[in-house]
């Protein structure tokens, strides 16, 4: 295999990955997250290496970084995990926060959480109801056009969801998530910034036989999306100014979800009302 067939570029945030991969095993795990990115763009702004070792593990270089990969199902994990904190660096003007990413005609929706609130699996559901995928990782938000860039990688879930929302045959089983490639999607996910319309919190209630969003203000919407902010020191007043100018101009609401058929519907009736 020539030196070229053996590099995947990906254009992510305007800018170019090379990731260069020895490994078959490694660049067909690539594949399905990232494949569907591929530019043919060859001069790339930061470069990977993925690399077979004779202990039968991965190693993932960066410049002088080496990452061991102890199995092939922490590759993608891994790797995620470097590219999002190296694409800050590369997008400094970007207010990144973790957030899954939804939209609806033409206006995207931001869905910010700490890990393990959800937010994949009811990003997921809501794509089964014709919302388009951007994300279920990143949000990063261009403070001057209130826009949303796509992160769109494989939608990565931590357990397969119970019907009708369960994942299809062609996923990707990681270590101990489910990665399912873009192909598995009912609508191509979307491929430009959209404007930011609405901003949920969602919140899960094991106690809870219903789910409900309620309208909250400016200063405490600030407060949670600071919460979740990746990248706030790399913007004016410590990241305070760009969530205030969010959270001002842009609805925020709390959602409680209980199960995920009564979360999507609450979710797109306030959609239709706020529209």
């Amino acid at each position: 295999m020539s030196d070229e067939a053996k590099s995947l570029f990906i254009q992510i945030l305007d800018r170019t990955i090379e990731i260069r991969s020895d490994s078959a095993r490694g660049r067909a795990l690539l594949l399905e997250s990232y494949g569907h990115l591929q530019t043919s763009r060859k001069s790339p702004d930061l470069a990977y290496s993925i690399e077979d070792k004779p202990d039968s593990t991965l190693l993932i270089r960066r410049q002088a970084i080496e990452i061991s990969v102890a199995r092939p199902a922490h590759l993608l994990p891994l790797f995620d995990d470097d590219l999002v904190v190296q694409l800050q660096y590369l997008r400094p003007d970007l207010y990144f926060v973790h957030a899954a990413v939804v939209a609806l005609e033409e206006r995207a929706y931001l869905l910010p959480a700490p890990p393990g609130h959800g937010k994949s699996t009811l990003a997921w559901a809501l794509l089964q109801h014709g919302l388009r995928y951007s994300s279920d990782e990143l949000g990063p938000i261009d403070p001057k056009a209130l826009s949303v860039a796509p992160y769109s990688r494989a939608i990565c879930l931590k357990k397969n969801p119970s019907p009708p929302y369960g994942a299809p045959d062609e996923f990707v089983r990681g270590h101990s998530t489910l990665h399912l490639p873009v192909e598995c999607l009912p609508l191509p996910p979307v491929d430009r910034a959209l404007p930011l319309a609405g901003i949920f919190f969602p919140r899960y209630d094991p106690r809870g036989d219903r789910p409900q969003i309620e309208r909250i203000g400016t200063a405490t919407a600030a407060a949670r999306l600071y919460s979740n902010a990746l990248n706030p020191l790399a913007h004016p007043g410590r990241g305070l100014d760009t969530v205030m100018k969010v959270a001002s101009q842009v609805p925020s609401f709390e959602l409680t979800t209980s199960t995920l058929a009564a979360t999507c519907e609450l979710f797109l009736r306030t959609l239709e009302s706020e529209t």
